[in-house]
């Protein structure tokens, strides 16, 4: 009975294995959907649409499957439709939890076989992103529980190349920080072209108006410790012989730079481009330069004038913003992110202090600067909006980054326009070399575009016959090449090799002339093209004889496009009456070969000799037809 049995369950262990062996999915599956049907059948499909220099928001309808960690859609577990971008707190009523988002979506056909991307800004959680069911990306360590969960804070950027319009993306997502949690930021697709140059774009602006901003600091700080030691009378004209106005202008230096450096380390992360720091190093940098911009804020405005904070109100402030800086560097980000958030709170007696001691200056007119009112009115009301969206109160974006540059350049405004009145002339000067400055550099920059499109016409002409328009034999060369090569390192890819020579071509110029069978090359690539797929690559090899190359095709439609040209062709019924076949119209023969990681070729010398071959072939058993590989010569 013991034999029967562990017979019985060796047996059943070797046909579970089987069966687990049968269901894990190729390297291949990575960019393969499920078939049409499927997606017909699904209620929740969506449709995105994008074009060569435009992205989508990847919206729509997904299905949220609460504390469920899947790669790929469960109909046997409960889910509910939902909309991103979401937070926990929306989907679940708490900012902790983790689950998955399963979304199908719908692509435009033009782009099946093109390399598309996926920008994912910062998330408040660790994710993972499968498409059909493959891992694509990640960010953090997604877990069940709190122990195991780490968070990261960086945009990420996901590549693959579809292979059907359909496929669908599952988001794994977990978060145990009370304070914000979920996929709360927009995710945009478009082919990889596109999504790289926004992205670089964005971080590009990003760095650049903090670089503006660090400038205008630079400049206040540099320019205020002149004042202060008194080096240049001129200094010392525009801002006076108040230490006191100097100190604080000197203070508000300080408080720019730091301001700048916060925006570069606060979302998007820009400094994730060029810095390889650990994360969570920049979020405590992020923490940091926050609270040194607003430390030394906040002594600018005690400096400028005591109605606006009061000693006891700044030196509270100071306090807590010491604690705040000691946390943040000892401890971990749940606990200073906790901290952060509770001594927020503190901002409004602050706020209140402000707006009091604006009222104060008014009722005892005093003079100030009307700008710089705005510019702290502004900084304020942008404090206030970013503490109640953290709170969830409102929906909206952050706009610390916008204020803060604003506040920084309206300030520098004031200053310069004053520094303006103590220089006229020489401004005036300066600002007609920037005038000649720029004409140059206008007429550099035209010139170089000028060169830049003769130079890429030029690169298009070099690479197309002058007498068909097709890719020339050096253009064809190149490409085979590189072809060649992605296709050894990669062992699913298919390279597709296929030679063509007008039948009886020369006999067509004696009979016709060589103007006319200079036309009729014309017409045949103009044919062909019709009819080949959009990433078939035409070039005429030589004299009558062209090369189609196919990548990425699957093998077992070749046969089928490749009769198509041969179809197009007699269809297209170009007269010929010189043959000596019998037949009145031009036709092809073609010889085919291909590479994939069954048949394997050393270089691509063999990969076109055995084109060339088969093509030889074809002429032999009667022309106006084409040989494959596989095909038994002695029955052609």
């Amino acid at each position: 009975m013991y034999s029967s049995l562990s017979k019985q369950s060796l047996f059943g262990l070797i046909l579970g294995c089987l069966l687990v062996l049968s269901l894990i999915p190729s390297t291949w599956a990575q960019y393969e959907a499920e078939p049409t049907q499927y997606y017909l059948h699904q209620k929740n499909v969506n449709d995105i649409q994008f074009t060569e220099q435009t992205t989508s928001y990847l919206k729509g309808t997904w299905s949220y499957y609460d504390q469920e960690l899947i790669s790929q859609p469960n109909r046997k577990l409960p889910s509910k439709t939902t909309e991103l971008p979401i937070s926990f707190q929306e989907l679940t009523g708490s900012n902790t939890g983790y689950g998955t988002f399963v979304g199908h979506f719908k692509i435009p056909d033009e782009f099946i076989g093109r390399r598309l991307a996926i920008h994912i800004p910062n998330q408040n959680c660790a994710y993972r992103v499968y498409l059909n069911g493959d891992f694509l990306v990640r960010l953090g360590d997604v877990a069940d529980n709190a122990g195991a969960q780490q968070t990261e804070n960086a945009p990420r950027i996901a590549y693959f190349v579809p292979d059907s319009p359909y496929f669908t993306l599952s988001i794994q997502a977990s978060n145990f920080n009370n304070l914000r949690g979920g996929l709360e930021s927009p995710m945009h697709i478009g082919i990889a072209k596109t999504i790289n140059r926004h992205y670089q774009q964005l971080m590009m602006s990003i760095a650049m108006i903090c670089g503006v901003v660090f400038g205008v600091g630079m400049f206040t700080t540099m320019f205020s410790m002149f004042s202060m030691f008194s080096m240049f009378s001129m200094f010392s004209m525009f801002y006076g012989s108040d230490k006191r106005n100097s100190k604080s202008f000197f203070v508000f230096g300080i408080f720019i730079l730091f301001l700048a450096l916060h925006n570069l380390f606060t979302a998007p992360y820009a400094y994730t481009t060029f810095l390889d720091i650990n994360w969570l190093w920049g979020i405590r940098l992020e923490y940091l330069f926050i609270y040194l911009a607003v430390m030394f804020f906040l002594s600018y405005m005690y400096l400028l004038n005591q109605y606006y904070l009061k000693h006891w109100i700044y030196t509270v402030s100071m306090l807590v913003l010491t604690l705040n800086i000691v946390i943040t560097l000892l401890s971990e980000q749940v606990v200073f992110e906790q901290l952060a958030f509770y001594s927020a709170f503190f901002s409004i007696v602050i706020l209140v202090n402000f707006a009091y001691g604006f009222y104060l200056t008014l009722k005892t007119k005093q003079k100030y600067s009307k700008i710089n009112l705005y510019a702290v009115v502004l900084l304020c009301i942008s404090v206030i909006h970013d503490f109640l969206l953290t709170l969830h109160v409102i929906d909206s974006i952050h706009l610390s980054f916008i204020s803060t540059s604003l506040y920084a350049l309206l300030v520098m405004f004031r200053q310069s326009r004053n520094y303006a009145y103590q220089t006229y002339h020489t401004e005036r000067l300066n600002n007609n070399l920037i005038e000649l400055n720029d004409s140059l550099e206008q007429k550099v920059q035209q010139r170089t575009s000028q060169l830049h499109d003769l130079n890429e016409k030029l690169e298009y002409q070099i690479q197309i016959d002058a007498l068909t328009g097709a890719y020339n034999r050096r253009a064809l060369n190149q490409e085979i090449q590189q072809r060649f090569i992605e296709t050894q390192q990669n062992s699913h890819a298919t390279l597709v090799f296929a030679m063509m020579d007008v039948d009886y071509f020369k006999n067509y110029n004696d009979f016709y002339g060589h103007l006319k069978g200079d036309e009729v090359l014309q017409n045949l690539v103009k044919v062909i093209g019709a009819v080949l797929p959009h990433n078939a690559y035409l070039a005429r090899y030589g004299g009558e004889e062209f090369a189609i190359v196919l990548y990425n095709v699957p093998i077992a439609i070749i046969s089928q496009i490749m009769q198509t040209v041969l179809d197009a062709v007699r269809s297209a019924r170009f007269e010929h009456h010189n043959r000596l076949d019998g037949k009145d119209y031009v036709t092809l023969s073609m010889g085919v070969s291909w590479m994939d990681h069954e048949t394997i070729y050393a270089n691509i010398h063999d990969l076109m000799k055995a084109a060339d071959l088969k093509l030889y072939q074809a002429k032999e058993a009667g022309r106006d037809q084409m040989k494959m590989p596989n095909e038994s010569y002695e029955n052609e």
